[in-house]
């Protein structure tokens, strides 16, 4: 085998991996479920972990203004909590109830983006 072969065979899989990779990053931040935190508070998240007392209620977004607001933020993990990723969460309800959520969820998080649409099923 040539060097230019496999240097194009090498660059061939890692353009695959960055494709994989995206999709799957696209995947992980798209809301799916609906829980309800201990604080009381409706998010939408992309990984449902049914707990008591969380409950999982399935959604679909919509993109249509008729249907439920939430407002999307990067809830990052402590300090302490090792190999843990930041999580994408929407909070249920207008921006003013997304910086609420922020903050009752006590770890450090990014501004408020959305709004987002959805419907539960």
């Amino acid at each position: 085998m040539t060097r230019g072969l496999a240097l194009r065979l090498v660059l061939a899989a890692l353009a695959i991996a960055l494709i994989l990779w995206l999709f799957v990053a696209c995947a992980a931040g798209r809301p799916t479920s609906l829980i309800r935190l201990r604080e009381g508070y409706e998010v939408l998240t992309a990984h449902c972990e049914a707990r008591p007392p969380e409950s999982c209620t399935p959604v679909h977004v919509t993109g249509d203004p008729h249907d439920e607001e939430a407002w999307g933020f990067r809830a990052r993990p402590a300090p302490d909590a090792l190999w843990k990723e930041p999580e994408v969460l929407y909070a249920v309800g207008d921006r003013g109830r997304c910086d609420e959520v922020r903050v009752a969820l006590g770890t450090p998080t990014e501004a408020c983006w959305g709004p987002v649409y959805f419907r539960r099923n």
